[in-house]
């Protein structure tokens, strides 16, 4: 009996310590943050270098509402029984492409467009892409790419547009990345990537299927 009652407190001894083992080895790794974001330079491609691979834009300065030179005029589906109401527009960026030059206006959080003015006829009413406000646009090898960003109350919405053309010059207009918020700042850097800075943190897209969140090195010696 005695043999029994030992043999029976030694399982339970074991069983208390195994389970004891597995908590301590659990535990630490439940508890092991996250590995950081990449660091990388985040240096902006100069002036001089996008001219180099024909980015032609213009960009109106900041607090400023819009570039006159650049309006156009959108209307808005009017409520049962009212007329459609039109209002004037001011781009806050300008793209120039081979088929027309790209328009992207940002009104808070009254929203914004992207829109496309033909390259032949520029003065005539240019035909809207997409609905969202846009922050910037760049010329990149594999096509245009647009942020977006709407910040309004608790609302901090981001993404990143790619625009193409066809043969033909018709553009298309898809979101190949969601943002965990709106772009607040973006540019290309020296290694031809897209940075673009959210709440969130930091990414760069570098091909319509390649993005990472990262760190902006702020010294040349930094290495974490």
């Amino acid at each position: 009996m005695a043999i029994m009652v030992n043999v029976r407190r030694t399982l339970i001894f074991g069983g208390v310590m195994s389970l004891a083992l597995g908590i301590a080895l659990i535990v630490p790794l439940w508890e092991m943050p996250s590995p950081r974001p990449k660091l990388i330079s985040c240096n902006e491609m100069s002036y001089e270098e996008r001219l180099n691979r024909d980015e032609i834009k213009h960009r109106a300065s900041p607090n400023v509402g819009g570039m006159g030179m650049y309006h156009y005029v959108v209307t808005y589906q009017p409520l049962p029984g009212s007329k459609p109401r039109t209002e004037l527009v001011h781009a806050t960026v300008a793209l120039w492409t081979d088929h027309g030059r790209l328009l992207g206006s940002d009104r808070g959080e009254f929203g914004g467009e992207l829109v496309l003015a033909d390259k032949e006829n520029p003065e005539a009413k240019p035909t809207v892409l997409y609905r969202d406000n846009i922050e910037d646009l760049f010329l990149m090898k594999y096509g245009v790419l647009a942020t977006t960003g709407y910040f309004h109350l608790d609302q901090d919405i981001g993404s990143i547009l790619l625009i193409k053309f066809s043969d033909s010059g018709k553009p298309s207009v898809r979101e190949i990345f969601k943002l965990p918020g709106g772009v607040r700042s973006s540019w290309v850097t020296t290694d031809d990537k897209l940075l673009v800075n959210t709440r969130g943190g930091s990414f760069a897209i570098s091909s319509p299927t390649s993005i990472e969140q990262v760190r902006c090195r702020k010294h040349w010696w930094q290495i974490v």
